[in-house]
Order: structure tokens, then C-alpha cells, then sequence
């Protein structure tokens, strides 16, 4: 008889075990119902732990957190930084003697300035109480403490002078008095899966990291050189410590942590990682909750030993059946009922539809652990949590029977491409080739004086435009779509696009010959995440619309603000998570209240959200890409006038 630790740990060990595990991880869903005192009436006043005991469920989180509890924010204190000291970590950081901290509070904004021998670098936080009621359970970065190629080196010394020493007592607490053998007590480790990686996760703007990765590669990697010791410190501490599994990295994505750079910058450390912890009888889990439609060699044969939080269609392009074929016989599952199935906005039918394959599509049920993915989100129906461990009780005995099941053949997935686009083939009287290749590599700096040698000679701005912008950027974004080009690529190739802009718009202006169109665009309250809306920003106004973005954590109050004194044909909602995605009802809500819907189409788009939850919300349109945006946006603006 298994107990539900047993169970779990036999599940990651990839051992055969009586039925399938169900580990619910609750943190977003208890932080935001218990804080908004919605938590389950037969719940009030229960610990997290609590509710999964009495639900008969494995004990599967992190915590939740009062962090604006004066004492919790001490842990938290260097979040910007991507350090913690939370009850998972088994150690501590020990700041250089030489490096004076100054803290600022204000308004949810926590600003955190590192005073070094070589110069000032600083840090800003958000969290407030209603990031409590979205769920979020960690400070989240708005401000990064790498702006400039100048605070490389401030950075650097804070790494570089570090240390890093055990500390097993919040552990051992933690496992004694909170999980005890009613589940496993996952260590964390970096959630970078290495140096680089925890520079591009935490320490750069995200849209910035892959124009830093281009332009000051030399700096970064001497960054990243500065940074190891901490890294082989911890695996040390990691391997004499009391933990049986280690979360080592996370949110990995075959657009963000695109397949070249994954396979050399992410690759080498989990394959360190898993080598060194599993010589000491300890697994390694990546938390992959991302796209890895093209990720899925490179994770199967990274080293790692589960895969945590997997998240499919349709909220990703991987199918439950696709991960379980191409990953079960290499690693252990944990994860595949995606959040959007636990929603409102998903109706009974499909999700019962949706249990009823998933027991067939991971037949025969070794190496695979039930649960939410990424994690249950705080506007999820209670019952249909208990209704999938009511039915993993009952139907998940092992093995299990696939039935007259037959997963669709997995997608082919693209070989890894090179760091930049092959530029479009070109004759040699094509007087717009150079201008094509500029967009193609990237080249914002050379692009400026090629466009305006063509304006000098003669040629027209809006000829420019079409037959040498946004010619380049449509191949680079057609690349995009079918893997042959990434996100780093399509960032440069619009960057490149931009300063050719700050030629052609004063001409393009002047002659009345921009494309028309005004897009409002903006990241949801509660989002921090601004990537993908950044890259259509860039996108729309290289192609000659007037865009204002209102960035990120919106409220809706500000959009309608901005609707009503814009006047936008299209308004643009983004969100990553499905904790935020939610927030884009209330904004057309919102809208609604104050007489504005129809004053403009609504498109929305971000990971979480797909063509099904747009049409449940009331939007006009959805894109699934940055590419597909563009083409969108000019469908929205002719259905406009």
C-alpha cells in the first residue's frame, strides 16, 4: 500500500505503481480564494496542505505566501536579482561585505539598489494586494537590474564576491511540519537552468536580453563566467542535502528558449545538474510549461528526469498523447490537464470529453502524475477539481488500457536553424536586396543610410516600404511560423525595421501614403509579461500604423481611458497567463459599462489564450503570432471603417 509520498516518488523514479498520482499544485488557486475569502465553505480557514488531505489528494506545492507580511518580505528581498530564501531553498546567499543595499518602498513597489566598489545598479519589484487576489506568489519584476552594457560590470562583482552556504533547517521544517508523507518536498534550485539562462529569466527585460545576447555577447557570457561558482555551489550543497527531488530551471519555450539556444546555453547545465544530483540518488525536474512543439528531442534527451507541469493542446501545440509517446520512455510526466479545462469558460461537455481521452492518451500510465498545468488557476471550479481525482481514483489503476484510442501523429518538428534568417534570393537589379538583407540580419544600424540612399536617388518612400520592409519582414515572420526562425531573429530583423521607420515616416507622412490605422495595445492588469506584445508593437509600426502602447498591468480602467481619448480602430489585449487571461473579460466588460465597445475592434492574444476563449469572451479576433497579428490588425481596421 502506497502512501501518497510512496506513490509520487515511485511515479519520478519511473517504478511501477498501483494507479496514477493526482497532484493538484494549489498555490495560485489558495493564495487568491483564501486572501478574497472564496475559498470552498467545507475549506474556510483550512491551510493549503489541509485541503489536499481532506480531499484525499497528494500534497504537491510550493507555498503561498503573505508576502506583504513585513517578516515574508525579507525572502523575497533580492527577487530582482533572481535569488530567494524560501522555505524549498536548503541554502543561503551571503551578499558581498562591500556591497551596501539600499530598500525604497512604495505603493506595491519595492526598488532595491546595490552599491558596489565598481558602481550602482538597482532593482524594481511589484506586489500588492491585488496581486495577492490574482494568486501571483512572487514579487514581480518591473524594473531589471541590467539596462545598460555599463551594469554588467556592478552586476557582475555582486556574483563574482558571492557565496553560498547550507541551510537545511527551513527544509526540514517544512517537510516535518507541513508535507510529512502526504507528498515530496521538491527542493528548489536556480530557476535558471544556467547562467545564461538565469540572466535571460530574471536580470534583463525580456524583449532586451536577445538584442544583449547580439550586441554584447562578450559581456554577458563574462557575466555568466562570474556567476558559476554559485551555480556548482549549489549542486554541491544539493547533492549532501536532504532533498529527493530538485527543480532545476523553468519555463522553457521553443520560441523564448529557442531550440539553437536551449541546445547550447541550457542543455549542458541540466545535463551537469542531472548527472551530479542523480550520482547522489536525487532527481532533477524542469518546470516545462512553455511550447516545446520544437523542444521536444532537446528536452527528452537533456538528462532530466521529469518533466513538470506539461502543458497541451489546446492551450500549446503538443497533444497529451504526443508528450506521453515521445517523452515516457526517457523521463517521467507531470502535469497534462491544461488550466483552461478546470475554467468557467470551458463547458461541461469538453471537459468531461477531455478526461475521458486523457486516460487512453497516456495508456499505460507508467512515468506519468496527474495534475494542472502550470497550475490550478484562482478562478477555477472547485468540483471539477474533485470530479478529476474522483475519476483518477476510480479509472486510473494501472496499467491502463488505451481502448480504440489512436493519437494523431505527432507534428514534424523543424531542425534546429542557424543564429540568423537566410535573406530572400535576390537578382542583381533589385534595388531594394540590400535594404531586404539589412531587415533579414538585422542590421539597425547599416539599414538607416541604405534607406536613405534610395530616398536620395529617387525612389519613392512607400516602394521602400512594400517592396523592401515589409517584403523582409513578411519572409522573416512566414520563417517564424514554420520554425525556421525564432523570436532573437524576428526581434532584430523589426528592430532593424524601426530605424528604417525614422527615415521613411516624416516622407511617408508628408505624402499621405502610411498605412492607415490607429492600434491601442497593452498586457492586462495583474501581467507582467510584455515579449510577444512588444515584438507586434514593433511589427505594426514598421508597417505604418499609429500604435500606442499602454504596457504592462493595465488596469481596465486605463484602457477604457486611453479608448475613449485614442480612438483606436483596434485595441490590442495581452496576457501569458491564464491567471491574467481572465482579466481580458472584464476589460471588454468594462468597455461595455462605459459605452465604448463599439468604438473599436478587439483583438486578443498571449500563451494562454486561445481562438476558442476569444469568441467566449465577445473579441473581435485572435492571433497566435506576432505574424499572424499584423494580418489581423489590417483585417480589423477595414472592418472598422
Amino acid at each position: 500500500m502506497y502512501s501518497h509520498k510512496g506513490r509520487m516518488l515511485a511515479a519520478f523514479r519511473g517504478e511501477e505503481v498501483d494507479r496514477l498520482p493526482y497532484v493538484p499544485r494549489l498555490d495560485l488557486w489558495y493564495l487568491a480564494n483564501s486572501v478574497s475569502g472564496t475559498l470552498p465553505k467545507q475549506h474556510a480557514g483550512r491551510a493549503q496542505n489541509e485541503i489536499a488531505r481532506a480531499e484525499g489528494w497528494t500534497v504537491y506545492f510550493r507555498f503561498a505566501d503573505d508576502i506583504l507580511d513585513a517578516e515574508v518580505q525579507k525572502m523575497y528581498l533580492h527577487r530582482g536579482i533572481g535569488l530567494f530564501s524560501t522555505r524549498d531553498t536548503l541554502y543561503d546567499f551571503v551578499m558581498p561585505r562591500d556591497v551596501g543595499i539600499k530598500v525604497q518602498r512604495k505603493d506595491g513597489r519595492i526598488r532595491v539598489e546595490y552599491h558596489t566598489p565598481v558602481g550602482m545598479v538597482h532593482s524594481t519589484m511589484f506586489y500588492d494586494q491585488s496581486s495577492q487576489r490574482l494568486g501571483i506568489t512572487s514579487p514581480m519584476i518591473v524594473d531589471h537590474v541590467i539596462k545598460t552594457p555599463e551594469d554588467y560590470g556592478p552586476v557582475g562583482y555582486i556574483f563574482e564576491h558571492m557565496d553560498i552556504v547550507p541551510n537545511f533547517d527551513r527544509f526540514n521544517r517544512w517537510v516535518s511540519e507541513e508535507m510529512r508523507d502526504d507528498g515530496v518536498a521538491v527542493a528548489q534550485g536556480f530557476m535558471g537552468a544556467s547562467p545564461v539562462h538565469q540572466i535571460q529569466r530574471d536580470l534583463l527585460d525580456p524583449t532586451q536580453f536577445y538584442f544583449h545576447y547580439t550586441d554584447h555577447n562578450a559581456k554577458m557570457l563574462e557575466l555568466a563566467g562570474k556567476m558559476e561558482h554559485l551555480f556548482d555551489g549549489m549542486l554541491t550543497i544539493l547533492c549532501t542535502s536532504p532533498a529527493e527531488v530538485v527543480w532545476w530551471g523553468a519555463n522553457y519555450d521553443d520560441m523564448l528558449t529557442y531550440p539553437p539556444y536551449f541546445e547550447k546555453e541550457i542543455t549542458p547545465w541540466i545535463r551537469k545538474a542531472s548527472r551530479q544530483l542523480g550520482s547522489a540518488d536525487k532527481l532533477v525536474m524542469c518546470h516545462t510549461d512553455g511550447e516545446n512543439e520544437g523542444l521536444m528531442d532537446l528536452i527528452r534527451d537533456s538528462g532530466m528526469h521529469i518533466a513538470e507541469s506539461i502543458c497541451p493542446t489546446p492551450m500549446t501545440k503538443v497533444t497529451l498523447a504526443e508528450y506521453y509517446r515521445h517523452w515516457s520512455g526517457h523521463l517521467t510526466l507531470c502535469g497534462g490537464i491544461p488550466s483552461t479545462i478546470v475554467l468557467p469558460e470551458t463547458n461541461e461537455a469538453d471537459f468531461e470529453a477531455y478526461l475521458d481521452q486523457l486516460f487512453k492518451a497516456v495508456a499505460p500510465g507508467k512515468r506519468m502524475l496527474v495534475g494542472i498545468a502550470d497550475q490550478v488557476p484562482p478562478n477555477a471550479i472547485f468540483s471539477r477539481l474533485q470530479r478529476i481525482g474522483e475519476r483518477v481514483e476510480r479509472e486510473g489503476q494501472l496499467p491502463l488500457a488505451a481502448g480504440a484510442f489512436r493519437a494523431a501523429p505527432a507534428a514534424a518538428i523543424p531542425a534546429p536553424a542557424g543564429p540568423t534568417p537566410t535573406a530572400p534570393v535576390t537578382q542583381p537589379e533589385d534595388r531594394f536586396a540590400l535594404v531586404r538583407l539589412d531587415v533579414s540580419k538585422g542590421k539597425h544600424k547599416e539599414i538607416k543610410s541604405h534607406v536613405q540612399a534610395l530616398v536620395d536617388s529617387g525612389v519613392k518612400a512607400e516602394a521602400i516600404l512594400e517592396h523592401g520592409l515589409i517584403s523582409a519582414i513578411s519572409e522573416v515572420g512566414r520563417r517564424m511560423a514554420t520554425g525556421e526562425a525564432f523570436i532573437p531573429q524576428v526581434l532584430l530583423a523589426a528592430r532593424a525595421m524601426t530605424a528604417a521607420m525614422e527615415v521613411l515616416e516624416p516622407l511617408l507622412a508628408r505624402g499621405g501614403d502610411a498605412q492607415g490605422g490607429r492600434v491601442l495595445i497593452g498586457t492586462v492588469k495583474g501581467d507582467m509579461h510584455d515579449i510577444g506584445k512588444n515584438l507586434v508593437v514593433t511589427l505594426l509600426k514598421g508597417v505604418g500604423y499609429e500604435v500606442r502602447d499602454l504596457g504592462i498591468n493595465v488596469s481596465r480602467e486605463a484602457f477604457c481611458d486611453a479608448v475613449a481619448e485614442f480612438q483606436p480602430q483596434v485595441l490590442g489585449l495581452s496576457a501569458l497567463l491564464t491567471t491574467t487571461m481572465v482579466e481580458m473579460r472584464e476589460v471588454i466588460k468594462a468597455l461595455d459599462n462605459r459605452q465604448l465597445r463599439g468604438r473599436c475592434k478587439i483583438m486578443v492574444g498571449g500563451a494562454a489564450v486561445t481562438k476558442e476563449y476569444a469568441k467566449q469572451i465577445g473579441a473581435d479576433g485572435f492571433a497566435g503570432s506576432a505574424h499572424e497579428t499584423v494580418a489581423l490588425v489590417k483585417q480589423l481596421v477595414s472592418a472598422a471603417a
